[in-house]
Order: structure tokens, then C-alpha cells, then sequence
């Protein structure tokens, strides 16, 4: 189906082949959706006529409703009543925020039930994620509720359904898969690309063949084909298009989504990071970084800086805590239609949310992997809305990624750079061989730097988390998939590190100082404190314990001593045989003057062993001694301890063997 052919919405919700459910029809209603969109209008009736599917469709049209509206109305439209225990559907996504938002459309939908007269046709769901609750605490909710759906990601739905250390598992809950209908796969390549094969794939074993399957994607990879040959049985495709009406060509973004490129240095776009949000106060705007240490040190930075003081801002990803990701995801979703926001986030954010009234997405750092692009577009431009997407790309290597994306089906525009509106007419450009105007200097970003740079030297704590960010973005930068566009060699790491406001370079083995231009801000580090009391005092105790360490003795260091040898013992050893044998060779000096050699015991004793009798305590120490000397060695050879070693020898003295 394409854009020209097939309008932006499929006909009205009466014109469905299968009649809904009354209270279906009035939960469409509540959500004030008049018609279907294509990819509802396609997949509703094939999974009514019992039918897998495996559905592809641009983000942003429509596919949640497309798998819940017919779930509900199978389970609904049952000859018999689900028993007690009895799972009828379940749904799986990659995310818990997604997850979330699924459980709260079926939430709406079935609040407008009506309660039968047989209470076992009333159906009930239950949300199962990791990180917020415990699996025990899931199990024990399942037994007070007894619902027939379940919603979850595919770990904690695969330990609830096979068990884990003892809880869960269909068998030992007493719950029973015999009647279930109908399974979703939510944004099926990415649940594959997080590594969650293993955990469907375990899923598939418990669930009786004999069923219903929904496979929805926005892209089809190899990986979903081969799932799909695993666990669907002869599946209607779907694939809703989106056509040019320009070029005829099609594409894979929406066609009320504006997507733009904005070409600077690295130093750059930080300024115009800040200059788009000053433009859209008073919007709802998403921007992308592509590290979790990112968004923390820019969150952290631009709400100090004055310029923007007056837009609120959120931080989300994956690293924060499993509360803190919901209240930071709830915050920006609840805002009012008309109240302006920003959302920093990674790529946690990018796919299946449908957060309202998104009028712009910025990506600071374009995605590791290049199919999360339009995902990150597709959170604007929603349900017939527009929206406008930009992208900063550096000059150089990264304008390749422009063709890229266009090969990959996804169009985008050039936009101009932004320009400082109170500092008109100060840029310094040139023309590059193409025609392009190149941004040479622009001293309002450089003052944008600096005033960052000062906000920085007001709290260390955004000291440490720049620094931790720009590592972070250096290494994520090289690993990424298109990497033969995406070069750390080819990334001025001294315009990067200014681009981030950052005092110093931190040291790290992708950045030679010697090479990099960078030019470090003149400030004693030992005296940058931490704005918070509580952390600072902890960092002055810890510098207190450090000095009065230096002022005490200090051992000596000894670079190549073996860890696993006792040094002062084996010093001690060798103190004791250097004066025994000092004292050894002035007595048999002497001896030697006074006594020709003898025989003992039918041997010729050599002359330094001889002495004036058989009794010599001089002569008998040193015998006893290379004896023993001896004997060590051998049983080092043959690996004895020096515990056993000092046994079997004996004495005080070769307590150090």
C-alpha cells in the first residue's frame, strides 16, 4: 500500500468485515478515532479469520490497536467461559516502557466492559516486568486476579511461565495453556537484536501449537524471517508503504515527517543543540545522545545554563533504576498538550512509544545501528500529525550517511546552520569544491563554550560526568555499525572534546595528547569542589587520609620484586650466608697454613675441609649446611611446599628455603 494509493486512514471502524464488540466500538470511540488507518484496516480482519500474521509498517501507523482490537474481541467472542488459571493471550515486547503502554490501551479498553452475567467471562491482564516487581510478587498477584492476559517483556514472562528457582512455571501455579489463543510479538527485530531469541524461543515450547500468531515489525530482518519459519503456520504478510508523491519513489518514514540535516564542526553542535530548543520553547522536543553517560552530563549541564532555564527537561535511560525510568517516562508523557519539554534520552526511547503531541526530534549523535534512525524519527509526526526531525552530521566523512539513509529509503533535506539571532553577521565561511558554505568560526558558539565551561567550574560533579560522557561517546563512536562512514580516525577528537565543554582531556588510548588540538581551561582541579555539600565533605575526608599517608614512612620499592616471594626473609637468608661464609674462609685460611691434607674414613678430604680432628665445628656446619641446601633444592624440583620443606629440613635458620 503506498501514500498515493491508499489515503492516510482505511475507512471508518463500521466498515470492518467482522462486526466489534460493542464495548470495543465505544472504546474506539473514547480514543476519538473515527477511521482505521492502513495497516489496522489490513491486519484486524486476517487475525479474525484465524489467521497468523507477520505485519511491516512505518512507525507511527497505528499497529497497537491493530493486534489489541482483535485479541480482545477472540477472547470476547468465545463459545465458553474461561476457566479459573486458564491463560488466553499473551503479548510480548522488547521494553518495559512499551510494555507499559500496551497494558494501558488494554487498560482502557477494558475498562468499558459490561460485567456479564457469567463473572468467568469478564477478562482480566496483568503487566510482568523486570526491575520493578519480583517474579514472587507477580506469581502471588496471578493467583488473586487470575487473568486471562498477560503483558510483558520475554524474561520475565519466560520465568513466570517455565519457573525460576522454584516460583512460577504453568505447572506448579496450576494455570493452564489448553485453551490458550492468540500470541503478539511486539516490535519483533529489535526483540531479536537485545538478544531475546533464547527466551521465545523457550516460550514456544509451553504454548500449544494450535494457535493464533501476530508478528509486527517495522522492518523485516533475517533473523524475524527465521522466526518466523519457527513458530507462525502459513502467515498472511502485510506491508504497509509509504510513497513520495513527488519523486514516486518509496520510503520508509512517514509522510507528514520533515526529516532535516544540519552539517557543522563537532565543536558546533552543541550551540545548535541549544539554539533549536530555544526555537521550539513552549514544544514538546526528543533529543538523542547515543551514550547513557551522555544524557546524564548533558541533562545535568544545559539545565544550569541560563539560556534555557526557563524549558524543563527530563532524563531517561537504560541505566537508571527500573522507578526512576517510569516517573521520568510518566513526567514527559502527562504533560499538557500545550506545555513545552524537553526529553534527553538514548535509544531506549526510540521504538514503539507513543508519547503525544512530540513536535520535534533532534539526534545529537546518529544511532550505532542505522535501522534505529527512523525509529528515533517516527516519535513525531504521529496519527496524522507532522513533525520535523533533525540530524547533526560533521563535515567530512559523515555527509556520506546522507546517501545511506537514502538507499536505506529514508529522505532527508539540508537545512541551513543556525545562526546566533542576537550575533548577526559574524560567521567566518567558505566554499568547499561543491558548492556547500562552510561555517569556519562562529564566535557566539565559542561564547556558548565558554559559558558552559564556567557552569562546569562552579560543581565537579559536572566535571566528572563530562568527562565520563565524552569517553563514553568516543568509544560508542567507534564501534559503530557503519563504520566505514562512522571513523574515529576521521573525528577531530580536540573539536569534540570542545564541543563538550570539557576543562581537560581525559586520558584514554584512543587520544594522543601530543596530536590532538586542544586547548585546556587554566584551573587548579584539586580546589573544584562538588556543589553538594554531602559529596564534597566525603571528597575533603578522602584527600585528609591521603596526606596523612604521604606523611608517614615510606616503604621502599622494589619494581622488580615477584609478589609471591617474602623479600625481607630471602634478604635475611642471604645477610646470614654472606657472614658465615666470610667467617668461613678466614678460618680455613688459617687452617690451611697449619695442616697438610688427611684421609677420613679411607676419602682424601680436600685441604679446606681439613681440620685438626674429626670433630671440627667449623667443617661439620658447612657439610650440614650444603646437605641441606641440597635436600631444598630437590624438593623444590619436586614442587614440596616451603611449609613441608622447612619440616623436613629443620632448623630455625632455613625457616626462609
Amino acid at each position: 500500500m503506498s501514500a498515493s494509493a491508499v489515503p492516510a486512514f482505511a475507512g471508518s471502524w463500521d466498515q470492518v468485515q467482522t462486526a466489534l464488540a460493542p464495548s470495543l466500538q465505544q472504546a474506539v470511540a473514547a480514543l476519538e478515532f473515527k477511521e482505521m488507518t492502513p495497516v489496522q484496516a489490513a491486519t484486524i480482519p486476517q487475525l479474525l479469520r484465524n489467521r497468523d500474521v507477520v505485519v511491516e509498517a512505518v512507525t507511527g501507523s497505528g499497529k497497537t490497536l491493530a493486534f489489541v482490537i482483535p485479541l480482545l474481541q477472540i477472547l470476547m467472542r468465545r463459545e465458553h467461559a474461561f476457566k479459573p488459571n486458564e491463560i488466553g493471550a499473551i503479548i510480548i515486547s522488547p521494553t518495559r516502557e512499551l510494555t507499559v503502554q500496551i497494558h494501558q490501551v488494554l487498560t482502557h479498553f477494558l475498562s468499558f466492559q459490561q460485567v456479564p452475567h457469567d463473572s468467568r467471562r469478564y477478562l482480566r491482564h496483568q503487566l510482568m516486568i523486570g526491575g520493578k516487581t519480583r517474579l514472587a510478587d507477580d506469581v502471588a498477584k496471578y493467583r488473586r486476579i487470575q487473568p486471562q492476559i498477560l503483558v510483558g517483556t520475554p524474561g520475565r514472562l519466560e520465568d513466570f511461565l517455565l519457573g525460576k528457582g522454584g516460583v512460577g512455571g504453568v505447572g506448579q501455579l496450576g494455570a493452564s495453556l489448553r485453551e490458550f489463543e492468540i500470541l503478539i510479538l511486539d516490535e519483533a527485530d529489535r526483540l531479536l537484536d537485545m538478544g531475546f531469541s533464547t527466551s521465545i524461543s523457550n516460550i514456544f515450547t509451553v504454548l500449544p501449537k494450535q494457535r493464533r500468531t501476530g508478528l509486527f515489525s517495522a522492518t523485516l530482518t533475517e533473523a524475524v524471517s527465521e522466526l518466523t519459519h519457527a513458530g507462525l503456520r502459513n502467515p498472511a504478510r502485510i506491508e504497509v508503504k509509504v510513497e513520495n508523491t513527488k519523486s514516486h519513489s518509496e520510503q520508509r518514514t512517514p509522510s507528514q515527517l520533515s526529516i532535516r540535516y544540519i552539517r557543522c564542526f563537532a565543536h558546533q553542535k552543541l550551540a545548535q543543540l541549544v539554539r533549536l530548543l530555544q526555537r521550539a520553547n513552549g514544544r514538546k522536543v526528543i533529543v538523542y545522545f547515543s551514550t547513557c553517560a551522555g544524557v546524564d552530563y548533558f541533562y545535568a549541564l544545559l539545565k544550569e545554563y541560563p539560556g534555557l532555564n526557563s524549558v524543563p527537561m527530563v532524563a531517561l535511560h537504560g541505566q537508571l533504576e527500573p522507578r526512576q525510568r517510569t516517573q521520568a517516562y510518566r513526567r514527559f508523557v502527562n504533560l499538557a498538550p500545550d506545555e513545552g519539554a524537553v526529553l534527553m534520552c538514548t535509544d531506549v526511547a526510540s521504538r514503539g512509544l507513543d508519547i503525544p503531541e512530540v513536535d520535534m526530534v533532534i539526534q545529537f549523535d546518529p544511532p550505532q545501528d542505522p535501522k534505529v534512525f527512523s525509529h528515533r524519527c517516527g516519535r513525531t509526526a504521529r496519527a496524522g500529525r507532522s513533525g520535523q526531525a533533525y540530524v547533526f552530521l560533521n563535515w567530512g566523512r559523515e555527509e556520506t550517511y546522507i546517501d545511506f539513509l537514502a538507499i536505506r529509503k529514508i529522505p532527508m533535506q539540508s537545512h541551513p546552520y543556525i545562526e546566533d539571532p542576537d550575533a548577526t553577521n559574524t560567521l567566518t565561511t567558505e566554499e568547499n569544491d561543491l558548492g556547500d558554505t562552510i561555517v569556519v568560526t562562529d564566535p557566539a558558539s565559542d561564547r556558548l563554550l565558554a559559558d558552559l565551561r564556567a557552569v562546569v567550574m562552579r560543581d565537579r560533579a559536572l566535571y566528572e560526568k563530562g568527562m565520563r560522557g565524552f569517553v563514553s561517546n568516543v568509544r560508542s563512536y567507534s564501534k559503530h555499525d557503519a563504520n566505514y562512514i562512522f571513523r574515529l580516525k576521521d573525528l577531530d577528537l580536540g573539536k569534540a572534546a570542545q564541543g563538550y565543554a570539557l576543562l581537560r582531556l581525559p586520558r584514554m588510548p584512543e587520544i594522543n595528547a601530543d596530536k590532538v588540538e586542544f586547548t585546556p581551561v587554566e584551573c587548579d582541579l584539586d580546589t573544584l569542589a562538588y556543589a553538594d555539600p554531602v559529596l564534597e565533605k566525603k571528597r575533603q575526608e578522602k584527600l585528609a587520609e591521603r596526606a596523612a599517608r604521604d606523611e608517614g614512612p615510606k616503604k621502599k620499592y622494589h619494581p622488580n620484586a615477584p609478589w609471591s616471594q617474602k623479600k625481607e626473609a630471602l634478604d635475611r637468608r642471604h645477610e646470614r650466608r654472606e657472614r658465615k661464609e666470610h667467617k668461613r674462609a678466614l678460618q680455613l685460611e688459617e687452617r690451611k697454613r697449619q695442616n697438610p691434607p688427611a684421609k677420613r674414613f679411607g676419602a682424601l678430604v680436600p685441604d679446606d675441609l681439613a681440620g685438626d680432628s674429626g670433630n671440627d665445628d667449623d667443617t661439620d656446619d658447612l657439610v650440614a649446611m650444603q646437605r641441606e641446601e641440597r635436600l631444598y633444592k630437590k624438593l623444590r624440583r619436586q614442587g614440596v611446599s616451603d611449609k613441608e620443606i622447612r619440616r623436613q629440613v629443620g632448623g630455625d635458620d632455613l625457616e626462609d628455603f
